[in-house]
């Protein structure tokens, strides 16, 4: 088989992926000795990587109305079925539709279960994900929308291990479509992955972490829980402001590390602006991004609820402002303006910080005595 084409010069800068998935047997290039790197991946195409990737025996005996038993992509696409890469669901009024280009998140889909196949721990991570109301995909597309919430669980696998990854305007684009490129670095970074467990992928914890507690404190930081529950404990519970200003629950605290020179953590673009935000880092300090509702006694701004309030129920800074727009996230516009309204109940962003030295602790609890408590280990 040919692993150079004419169009794929080594300037390209999928040229090594191209050449690798080319020896490997998984992508062909056309008969005229060309790989067109810039074309759209297909469904049938992908089905037919796919399952060289597997190598699988198994077949279903499934009939699309639009695949004979003789198209050259019908055994593939068997194969993804029994495989488990392919689900019959997905598809309406039984058809395949073969030449549809395939979506970011289709593909997302098909690699997740594709890695479920390959180990189960990574079909809990997507059930995990997809029957919990906590779950949080960093993606501008999870607020302001254009993705299918099904697809949510399958885009945190593909982001959380590294499969697929966000624009340079952090978007995800679920129903854009890859190019035959694109795909040849997807195809190796799945094959690495499959050797892997959902555990090895820092990102994917993270995310699993909050949709089991709301929270990704014990992947992403030194904080340790103690016999005390963690943030589990408070979610969703009344906490009434000292300063009578209302009463607020916890539904989200989500850390960024900016203890060192670079920021860390999966949810770092959804929150953290570098270029604005630089100062903090080095310093030792988290950064918190609490979610909280709110229900003002009075007409109240940020900075008010915060005075003489409990800190972790009432951070005074709100989220960037680039972020706020660029992910769509519900957060006061200024702190000092009075924009809680008495009589009105918001649900909002706003962000705290935390001590990276050992001894350090934060805790907190709700009216009914629940409470929250992590320390960093002296």
């Amino acid at each position: 088989t040919k692993t150079t084409f004419k169009d794929v010069p080594k300037s390209h800068w999928a040229y090594e992926s191209i050449k690798q998935v080319a020896e490997k047997g998984l992508v062909t290039g056309y008969e005229d000795s060309t790989y067109r790197p810039s074309a759209q991946v297909t469904r049938a195409e992908f089905a037919t990587f796919l399952a060289r990737v597997f190598e699988s025996n198994e077949r279903a005996t499934v009939s699309f109305n639009d695949i004979s038993d003789t198209h050259w992509a019908n055994e593939a696409i068997q194969e993804g079925l029994a495989l488990g890469f392919i689900k019959l669901e997905d598809f309406s009024k039984n058809k395949f539709e073969p030449n549809k280009p395939m979506t970011r998140g289709e593909m997302s889909r098909w690699l997740a279960n594709g890695l479920a196949h390959a180990n189960a721990d990574y079909g809990k991570a997507i059930e995990e994900m997809a029957n919990s109301s906590l779950t949080l995909i960093p993606i501008p597309e999870f607020y302001s929308g254009g993705v299918n919430k099904k697809d949510l669980p399958y885009i945190g696998v593909a982001l959380g291990t590294g499969l697929l990854s966000g624009y340079e305007d952090f978007t995800f684009k679920p129903n854009g479509n890859t190019t035959r490129a694109e795909v040849a670095t997807i195809l190796i970074r799945f094959m690495d992955t499959m050797k892997k467990a959902p555990s090895d992928f820092t990102g994917l914890q993270e995310l699993l972490e909050v949709a089991d507690t709301g929270t990704n404190i014990l992947t992403i930081t030194n904080f340790k829980k103690t016999k005390y529950t963690g943030y589990e404990g408070v979610l969703g519970k009344p906490h009434t402001y000292l300063n009578k200003t209302g009463v607020s629950t916890i539904e989200h605290a989500i850390f960024v590390d900016t203890t060192g020179s670079k920021p860390k953590g999966i949810f770092k673009d959804m929150f953290y602006n570098e270029k604005a935000e630089a100062p903090l880092l080095n310093k030792g300090k988290y950064r918190i991004y609490y979610e909280y509702t709110f229900k003002p006694n009075r007409d109240v701004s940020l900075q008010s609820i915060s005075n003489g309030s409990d800190m972790h129920f009432a951070s005074p800074v709100m989220v960037n402002q680039s972020k706020v727009e660029q992910f769509n996230i519900a957060s006061p516009k200024s702190s000092t303006k009075n924009e809680f309204l008495k009589g009105e109940t918001y649900r909002y962003w706003a962000q705290n910080v935390a001590n990276s030295r050992p001894g350090e602790e934060i805790s907190s609890h709700s009216n009914d005595g629940s409470l929250f408590y992590y320390e960093v280990p002296k």
